[in-house]
């Protein structure tokens, strides 16, 4: 439904003469190989409905949308970078949207400026890797903190059994101006692989919030070592995206032992 959504958005705003990068990617892969997994799963635990104050830290846009537009939740959609507010402003109006419904704003997820409690659910969907030094320790922190008691918080990472560091030229990444982490040899602080134990120590501990599950996920074989299958999928692939990740995911388990190639995580967590 988030793939047919992201179509109908890119389709409606070419139509009305906007034609940018944000539209084309909307015609060519909406919903990426592996957010096609990541938001099925967050959408089912999460269980939003239209009482909800929802924040976005990070994750891609569309969700989002989907969430203020097609259950009526009041949505907070938030990145470190504000390349993405004026095309989903524009998206808010196409839809009809009622701007105190969907809320769009470039914040830093390591400071929020909420009061205590604020939101009912909170999700983060393939960010916190991404935050140099312990600023993924300090947004869980700030996620604890604007989490209102009872609230359900999602969260999902890349995932190593044994941890994993990466580095990137900057180039390569939007947000490699917001860095600070040192650079490596002309890349820098790119992305980090959590183990069992990081996640614990790096997510769960310092946000104070209880475990309500943890799902691992991951694929059902590989090409290389080193490499995930959708690093060897070409452009055109884009629109199968979807269909690509219902053949080559393997079923989210509760432990990552016996997976074939256990390659993410997702993070339920809750607010006694």
């Amino acid at each position: 439904m988030l793939y047919l959504y992201g179509l109908g958005i890119g389709l409606r705003s070419i139509l009305k003469g906007r034609l940018d990068r944000e539209n084309i990617k909307n015609l060519v892969v909406p919903v990426n190989y592996w957010r096609t997994l990541e938001f099925r799963l967050a959408h089912a635990a999460l269980q939003i409905t239209r009482a909800d104050r929802v924040l976005d830290i990070g994750s891609p846009k569309l969700f989002s949308l989907y969430l203020s537009d097609r259950i009526g939740a009041e949505v907070f959609s938030t990145d470190i970078d504000e390349y993405f507010v004026k095309s989903y402003s524009a998206y808010r109006e196409l839809k009809g949207i009622d701007e105190r419904r969907f809320h769009v704003m470039a914040i830093d997820g390591r400071d929020l400026p909420f009061d205590e409690g604020y939101f009912t659910k909170i999700f983060s969907i393939s960010v916190l890797e991404h935050i140099p030094d312990d600023g993924d320790a300090t947004c869980a922190s700030e996620i604890g903190r604007s989490l209102a008691r009872g609230g359900i918080c999602v969260i999902t990472v890349p995932f190593s059994p044994t941890g994993a560091v990466e580095y990137k030229f900057p180039r390569q990444f939007y947000w490699a101006s917001k860095v600070q982490e040192k650079i490596n040899e002309g890349k820098v602080f790119y992305q980090r692989r959590y183990s069992e134990k990081d996640l614990y120590e790096r997510i769960v501990g310092p946000s104070s919030l209880t475990v309500e599950k943890i799902l691992y996920m991951g694929e059902r074989f590989a090409l290389s070592r080193r490499k995930e299958l959708s690093e060897y999928f070409h452009p055109l692939l884009g629109p199968l995206h979807p269909a690509l990740s219902y053949l080559f995911h393997s079923a989210p388990m509760p432990s990552w032992r016996g997976m074939r190639r256990p390659l993410g995580a997702l993070l339920v967590l809750r607010k006694a």
